[in-house]
């Protein structure tokens, strides 16, 4: 007996959907700013947050063992920097001040400020 083609179809783009979905990682950010302060919460792998207040996009590159990476880059351009910091460090990276405060699996908050 013959399956109509429709159904082959939809199967497929089952299994595609599927295992784009496996290797997707979820990300989520939020943040609040006052004055020229910002506390920044990151979840996951590449999830990142823009800071107008700092003219700032800060990326999670990684968190492992109460460490975190972040990328900074400018929001119009220039060049990126990369800190890694544990928790409770603070660091200074592109005239900004990042303090930070927790690290629980790969999600991390910290605080920035001008440096």
């Amino acid at each position: 007996m013959r399956r109509p083609t429709w159904l082959l179809a939809v199967a497929v783009l089952l299994v595609v959907f599927a295992a784009g979905a496996i290797g997707c990682g979820v990300t989520k950010s939020s943040y609040s700013c006052e004055n020229a302060e910002c506390k920044v919460k990151l979840s996951g792998k590449g999830a990142d947050a823009e800071l107008d207040t700092l003219n700032l996009k800060i990326v999670l590159a990684g968190s492992e063992d109460g460490m975190a990476t972040l990328q900074l880059s400018r929001l119009a351009s220039g060049p990126d920097e990369t800190v890694q910091l544990a928790q409770g460090e603070t660091a200074e990276a592109l005239g900004t001040r990042i303090t930070l405060e927790r690290v629980e699996g790969k999600e991390v908050t910290f605080r920035t400020s001008p440096g």
